[in-house]
């Protein structure tokens, strides 16, 4: 959210978009530098319904000078996405108001009036995050997306071969461990009610991304001479791999195309911070808060290969590894945004 002050003698023109803002904006707006900003921008495109969106333009003499909009977020319906960006020379004028102000308006008889509203800052931003809490946004969380250096966690359940399992990103026990994980960690801005159909086609099907997939099935310390079957163990912790490349010229990669123990995996260059594009993209998620085995599951996919996972403050057992190993100089921050909201 880029702003502006709510004085100004310019006469500024707000209207609805129109074929082609999407290339004059992209004259006038500064190139995104994280992921957070390239999905931020990604919401300043033409009204529609699926997902309901509306959006308006600021023009300063027959110049494109800025856009917002509303949208709808159907994992999250409780709160609407709302961005504003305006042209860095045009920023204090009050045209990022004056935006605010009219896709709120737009948005008036529609299912998005009376929503609350989220949107999403680069951590500490001295521009976007002024703006925000003058207009009454207040922060909610703050995400870190954090890339963990192989072998970062040396040994940690390696000797625990059984409690792995590598499995298919359709498996019905990995949709219920995700679907308990991501309801309770998205407690603060609440997920829609989904069957375990809409978690998987949502969150861990290949049109989502997602290419593999492991658990954590601790056999207990109670289990005695006889280890259960392993479909039958309670998962404690989980990782998905996501946007993972298949080499052609590459020796196989481990079943659904995750990296365990070593074996060979691809990276697809997509993740748009540096220092991630040779490392495996992960999902990882505590399910009853036991960090060793959070710790033991992670150390199995980075044996040979960096992994860059995402925490958000709400992650209690997934922030305190990292900030463990941040501490210790094996994992580093590659980016940080904040999500805030007006209720």
């Amino acid at each position: 959210m880029s702003p502006s002050t709510p004085a100004s003698s310019r006469s500024v023109a707000i209207r609805p978009w129109r074929e082609g803002d999407d290339r004059a904006l992209a004259q006038v707006l500064p190139d995104p530098q994280s992921p957070a900003q390239l999905a931020a921008r990604a919401l300043l495109r033409e009204p529609g319904e699926s997902p309901l969106t509306r959006t308006v333009v600021a023009v300063v003499d027959s110049v494109v000078v800025g856009a917002a909009a509303v949208a709808a977020s159907p994992a999250h319906p409780t709160r609407a996405w709302v961005h504003v960006e305006v042209a860095p020379g045009e920023r204090r004028t009050g045209v990022g108001s004056a935006l605010l102000e009219a896709a709120v308006a737009e948005a008036a008889g529609t299912p998005l009036e009376g929503l609350g509203l989220r949107t999403r800052i680069v951590a500490d931003d001295s521009v976007g995050g002024p703006f925000a809490r003058a207009h009454g946004f207040t922060d909610l969380f703050t995400t870190r997306i954090v890339r963990i250096e192989a072998a970062a966690l040396g040994g940690a359940g390696l000797d625990r071969t059984e409690d792995l399992q590598v499995i298919d990103t359709g498996s019905v026990a990995l949709t219920q461990a995700f679907a308990g994980w991501y309801e309770r960690v998205n407690a603060l801005d609440p997920a829609a009610p989904m069957s375990i159909g809409q978690v998987n086609s949502r969150f861990l099907s290949e049109a989502a991304g997602a290419h593999g997939a492991a658990l954590w099935r601790p056999v207990g310390a109670d289990a005695g001479a006889q280890a259960p079957d392993l479909n039958k163990r309670p998962v404690t912790a989980f990782a998905v791999s996501y946007a993972q490349r298949h080499d052609e010229e590459a020796e196989t990669p481990a079943q659904g195309g995750l990296a365990v123990g070593g074996a060979p995996v691809g990276g697809d260059d997509v993740f748009a911070a540096t220092g991630g594009e040779d490392a495996t993209e992960l999902t990882v998620g505590s399910i009853d808060g036991n960090l060793e085995d959070l710790r033991s599951l992670i150390a199995r996919l980075s044996v040979d290969t960096p992994v860059v996972v995402e925490v958000t403050d709400a992650m209690q057992t997934e922030s305190a590894l990292v900030d463990e190993l941040l501490a210790a100089g094996t994992a580093r921050v590659l980016t940080a945004y904040t999500t805030l909201v007006r209720d």
